[in-house]
């Protein structure tokens, strides 16, 4: 919303100074704007689907993009990220790689039989579909990238990886 009212008091402004040859140079700003705000609302408003082959999310709920392979998913666990540690945990929100803070074992639930697990080193790099603060899905991967998303349900979603998880054994 915030590169839609930018872009728009640009191209007002520039309007207002009507020099000649300006036209195109508007219509590319005001295209440039538009542009990155439908960017920005893909990486937030997104949809994921679980099934046998692993995660697949979906940026604006119809683009696709390559699966999150069951094969490498270690365990599933709930971790609780609260809203005022958010930006400083997981760096942010939307569709994503980084560096997350490594949860204590307190702020982390077990699904279904599986355990707990954490790491000693201080961050690791994870994929991330972060887009509430609350209580989020961890997937501890097997080749040093772990997962991370905010879904509507988040015990449903985690049964659900560790149906898949189990079903690749």
């Amino acid at each position: 919303m915030i590169t839609l009212l930018s872009g728009a008091a640009l191209v007002a402004l520039m309007w207002m100074r009507a020099l000649p040859g300006l036209g195109p140079l508007l219509w590319a700003v005001l295209a440039l704007c538009v542009l990155l705000a439908l960017w920005q609302w893909m990486r937030l408003w997104t949809r994921f689907v679980v099934d046998d082959r692993g995660v697949t999310v979906s940026l604006g709920g119809f683009w696709p993009q390559r699966t999150w392979d069951v094969h490498d998913f270690r365990s599933v666990q709930l971790r609780e990220v609260p809203a005022s540690q958010l930006g400083t945990t997981v760096g942010g929100v939307g569709w994503r790689r980084g560096l997350v803070f490594t949860p204590q074992a307190d702020d982390l639930t077990a699904v279904g039989t599986g355990r707990i697990r954490t790491s000693d080193q201080p961050q690791e790099r994870y994929r991330i579909l972060a887009t509430k603060a609350g209580t989020m899905v961890e997937i501890i991967g097997r080749k040093g990238v772990n997962y991370l998303l905010s879904p509507e349900d988040p015990q449903a979603t985690a049964a659900a990886v560790d149906q898949a998880i189990r079903a690749r054994r």
